[in-house]
């Protein structure tokens, strides 16, 4: 029996309050940048996913918690108790 690959959730992240992030090859794309001309998203790839990149995703630091003077560790936590809570809700 073959093994099904578990996918990322989709999950809000560029600004909306429904589900606008989907991972793609490991980095978000914006689902509402979707357009038809180029047949695909056109606005994301930048940011590692949460889910199968955390480390990566802490370390890019998308909200800026360490600019605004947090220490490592404490983002590091805020961080994981943010995906933890983005797993919980949306998959």
């Amino acid at each position: 029996m073959e093994e099904k690959i578990k996918q990322c959730p989709e999950f809000p992240f560029f600004g909306a309050s429904y589900p606008d992030a989907i991972c793609c090859d490991g980095y978000l794309w914006d689902l509402d940048s979707y357009d038809n001309e180029v047949g695909g998203l056109t606005i994301g790839g930048d940011v590692p996913c949460p889910f199968c990149k955390t480390d990566e995703f802490i370390e890019y630091d998308p909200f800026g918690l360490l600019y605004v003077g947090n220490d490592k560790e404490k983002t590091r936590e805020w961080y994981f108790s943010y995906i933890d809570k983005l797993r919980e809700r949306y998959g």
